[in-house]
């Protein structure tokens, strides 16, 4: 299959091939009326064009690769490993209609090496689901100016953005006036400041919240015999909760965009946003604007 070139979109856009170029390189002083600008990024998507990252590169001293870097350990849950796709799917068909590439990289838990990756000259880092602890191990591999954008996890630090769910809005809508009977069932996370924001939205004991690393986490939940309604984050957490029939209400935070899978008579609380846009947007402002670590706002909650 021949191979597309920037001349074949200028054809199919009527533009010239100057016109093309500056629009996929991104070159921001030109004057491209916002139309044509999105019309030869949809041309690009659509005849799959790939860009020269070498020329490109040499061009404006920018590689066009963007990393995402993700936690794996040996026994991540379905539901979570679910999630983090949906996400990265989402994000990178942003990113390759932008005319980024995207490098994907799994980090281990509990021995994270960034060696490889930082060879690459990232123009920007996604971060997911980080432990707190190795954290800053990780972020000072990245030079100032490479925005570092944190997903599903939380930093007490101005410096970094962070892109996470608004759980206590959506926990504010599940929770019923009479406490007494209701659990928390939520999973587990890498990241102990995103557990504490969430369990700290909900004005319940801890011996009525539970975090699930795997099903076997689920027995002392279903056990206890004195809750009658369970608020469960994850709808695939949900659905194993939902078959054992234990809860008189069962209330659902969705968090993988697959409602579907629950019953009409589980209620369901979603969340309209949508994270890899979010996350995508703040990445495209940070890489224009880059003097950011003074700006105020450092949390992005998707609602």
């Amino acid at each position: 299959m021949k191979k597309t070139t920037m001349k074949d979109i200028a054809m199919r856009a009527n533009v010239s091939v100057a016109t093309v170029s500056y629009v996929l390189n991104r070159v921001d002083n030109q004057t491209i009326p916002e139309k044509t600008r999105r019309q030869i990024i949809e041309l690009a998507e659509e005849l799959r064009y790939i860009p020269n990252l070498a020329a490109r590169s040499l061009a404006n001293q920018k590689t066009g690769l963007v990393g995402v870097l993700v936690h794996k350990s040996g026994h991540m849950p379905y539901w979570k490993l679910h999630a983090q796709l949906a996400f990265i799917h989402a994000l990178e068909q942003r990113l390759t209609a932008a005319g980024y590439h995207t490098l994907l990289y799994s980090l281990d838990t509990d021995n994270p090496t960034l060696d490889i990756i930082v060879e690459r000259k990232l123009e920007a880092v996604f971060l997911m689901d980080v432990r707190d602890d190795s954290f800053y191990s990780i972020s000072r591999h990245f030079v100032e100016g490479v925005p570092l954008i944190l997903i599903d996890s939380m930093i007490e630090d101005k410096l970094f953005k962070q892109v996470v769910f608004n759980y206590r809005s959506a926990l504010e809508k599940a929770l019923p006036d009479d406490l007494s009977q209701v659990c928390l069932i939520m999973e587990s996370f890498n990241n102990s400041l995103l557990t504490r924001y969430i369990r700290s939205s909900v004005p319940l004991a801890d011996d009525a919240v539970f975090e699930i690393r795997g099903l076997q986490d689920l027995i002392p939940a279903t056990d206890h015999r004195r809750f009658k309604r369970a608020i469960v984050i994850n709808e695939f957490i949900g659905s194993h909760l939902e078959k054992t029939a234990r809860f008189e209400h069962l209330t659902v935070i969705c968090t993988c965009n697959s409602p579907e899978m629950l019953g009409e008579g589980v209620e369901k609380v979603l969340f309209h946003g949508d994270k890899a846009e979010v996350a995508f947007d703040l990445m495209q402002k940070l890489l224009h604007h880059p003097d950011y670590s003074g700006q105020d706002n450092n949390c992005y909650y998707v609602d």
